[in-house]
């Protein structure tokens, strides 16, 4: 699949909301040969729905958990009941996979993005990326908050489950490492996050507390709302997990969106941030007619003579022009009130600014 679409873009305030459809370990379907199709079908499907990039994970159990971590309860109550580091080497991506997948994102117009969670996963994604992502729980890595910043690539850092002092630390340690570009997004690390729980109103407290562009990584299952508002409250990047099935076997598919519903998250989106406009109230073209045609003016009421006195509700009212010429703003109404007309006015015609004069005294 090739398509025209616009060079890469990179997440930031000032480059419009940068749409992230996360992949996940959503591509792993029990062969090598089944996995890559799979792959494949997911970054199409991110290209069909028009994200701007679609993020893997790459990850080795033994460098995740400490040994005899055990049994996730949240991943059996999904019926994954096995011992977390066999659940995570049977999900992790082979590195070869990764050079295979960005190349094909190249050929297709979307960027490639994978999440790593080692310095050694680090290594592998670095060449292919052009944003890193930090996950939620690598917050507190110390070694890949390090690498990330001196990359001197743009960094996004989810901050699901972390409180300020975390986030603080994180921050403080990418700049200490010469980090410039980062995006903290706001992110409920419960799968799938109710509604209640995403507290979008944290975007605007991360913008103003660490003074960085801010986001969403959502979690939630409605693939409207949560962006939507997010981008109202001045996201710039929005990651949402996505899935060709929520039946399919593994922890990530069934809280995950359809195809249809990220090709929707993605236009409401675009559309949201659209209706945003500027700051700042100016009259827009698309308001010019009825602007004329039914703003009030001061409009005349009937025929008026040459010298004869104007008087509100007797020659002179607050009308809308329609078709008319609009008169001056009512504002001017106490300055015209028993002033004399310089002219004949016509019935409907609006008093304009050089058609009264007061008496000298």
């Amino acid at each position: 699949m090739s398509i025209e679409r616009e060079p890469a873009r990179r997440p930031g305030a000032d480059r419009g909301v940068f749409v992230i459809a996360e992949a996940g370990s959503n591509w792993r379907m029990g062969t090598a040969k089944r996995d890559r199709a799979m792959a494949r079908a997911l970054i199409d499907v991110a290209v069909e729905a028009e994200a701007d990039a679609v993020k893997f994970q790459t990850y080795r159990a033994e460098t995740l958990y400490a040994p005899g971590a055990g049994r996730s309860d949240y991943l059996a109550k999904t019926g994954t009941t096995e011992d977390i580091g066999d659940v995570l080497g049977d999900l992790a991506m082979p590195y070869e996979m990764i050079g295979e997948l960005a190349g094909y994102c190249a050929e297709s117009g979307i960027s490639f993005m994978s999440t790593p969670f080692s310095p050694a996963d680090f290594a592998a994604v670095d060449p292919f990326v052009e944003v890193h992502k930090i996950a939620s729980y690598e917050i507190s890595h110390l070694r890949l908050i390090e690498l990330a910043a001196r990359s001197g690539k743009p960094v996004v850092i989810s901050t699901g489950g972390a409180d300020e002092g975390d986030i603080a630390w994180a921050v403080d340690t990418f700049s200490a490492n010469g980090g410039k570009e980062l995006t903290l997004l706001q992110c409920t690390a419960k799968y799938p996050a109710p509604i209640e729980t995403l507290n979008l109103r944290s975007l605007i407290w991360l913008a103003e507390r660490f003074s960085v562009p801010v986001g969403l990584s959502d979690h939630s299952r409605d693939p409207i709302l949560g962006p939507t508002l997010a981008v109202g409250l001045g996201a710039s990047v929005i990651e949402k997990h996505y899935t060709l099935d929520n039946r399919l076997p593994g922890p990530d598919h069934s809280f995950a969106i359809l195809p249809g519903e990220l090709a929707a998250m993605v236009r409401a989106i675009r559309d949201a941030e659209v209706a945003l406009g500027q700051v700042g109230k100016v009259v827009q073209a698309e308001e010019e007619e009825l602007r004329a045609f039914a703003q009030r003016g001061i409009q005349a009421l009937r025929d008026v003579s040459l010298g004869e006195e104007l008087r509100e509700d007797v020659n002179i009212a607050i009308l809308r022009a329609g078709n008319q010429r609009k008169g001056v703003h009512p504002r001017y109404l106490g300055e015209i009130e028993g002033a004399r007309a310089t002219r004949a006015i016509p019935a409907g015609d609006g008093i304009l600014a050089e058609d009264w004069e007061r008496a000298a005294r």
